[in-house]
């Protein structure tokens, strides 16, 4: 799997060329080609550090139950997604059998359901369940999403959250995890998609890059957290990442650290800002 500047300038280049009529459920239908990946190049932590533990995140104020589903889109509109994520532990072995939790915007920047106010405004989004889902790992560690990019919200990077449970799911936001964390896209692809694509494009660049990000900003290896990106055959986003985790809850875990630029913005989800009044 190529990772980096290749990768992240395929899928500009990709997204450049999507145009606005891209739907999640073409993610769904489409034959996609996920690379046959060997398990030596999934295993890295960034910065060529092999399996360095990602560290905890908050999980803000916008997490709530999800259902167990490969295809969390909703049919919601989007530039299709296959969001591959493999689980192994500190010493690079692979996790199977865990549960995998992805949460996110939508092209609007807003969350699904009935959760706290400050992340949707609309009664069709806080009875919506986009963009939620969970999913439990193969032999291999891996588990493979249907999904759509992420749109922003005033004061955060664009960003998937991620929580990786054993056990039993349990949605309680206090519920027992062996991580809660963030996952980020290249600078480079994300300018591609707010200036090429019409469905994002019309909100304008995000406000916050990762760099300045007040939950990852501050983290010296921020690719540990940065999902390598490619196009399939069928013009579909490849994002991949592996998760480096904890085989235990005993062994400790460490946090990331923000930029420290924005604290004061309102507390949650790591300097969010609500969502404008019209859901935009």
């Amino acid at each position: 799997m190529a990772a980096g500047d290749a990768g992240a300038d395929a899928g500009a280049d990709a997204l450049a060329e999507a145009g606005a009529d891209v739907v999640a459920a073409d993610v769904a239908t489409a034959d996609v080609a996920t690379a046959d990946v060997a398990a030596g190049a999934w295993a890295t932590g960034g910065a060529g550090t092999a399996c360095a533990l990602l560290c905890e995140t908050t999980i803000g104020p916008c997490h709530t139950t999800s259902p167990m589903r490969m295809d969390v889109s909703d049919g919601v509109d989007g530039i299709p997604v296959r969001l591959a994520l493999r689980v192994v532990d500190e010493q690079c072995r692979p996790v199977a059998n865990a549960i995998v939790e992805i949460w996110r915007t939508n092209s609007r920047g807003t969350y699904s359901g009935n959760i706290n106010t400050m992340c949707n405004t609309t009664a069709a989004d806080r009875a919506a369940m986009f963009f939620r889902g969970y999913l439990r790992t193969d032999a291999d560690g891996r588990v493979d999403f249907n999904t759509c990019f992420p749109g922003w919200y005033s004061g955060r990077a664009i960003h998937i959250h991620v929580r990786v449970m054993t056990g039993d799911y349990n949605a309680a936001d206090s519920a027992g995890s062996v991580v809660v964390t963030q996952l980020f896209f290249p600078e480079d692809v994300i300018q591609g998609v707010f200036s090429g694509v019409p469905l994002y494009s019309a909100r304008g660049q995000p406000d916050t890059a990762a760099a300045v990000d007040n939950v990852i900003g501050g983290t010296t290896d921020r690719a540990r957290y940065t999902c390598d990106v490619q196009r399939t055959a069928e013009g579909v986003m490849f994002a991949s990442k592996t998760l480096i985790v904890r085989s235990s809850t005993a062994v400790a875990n460490c946090a990331t650290q923000g930029s420290g630029m924005m604290m004061g913005m309102p507390p949650g989800d790591g300097g969010m800002m609500p969502p404008r009044p019209d859901g935009g």
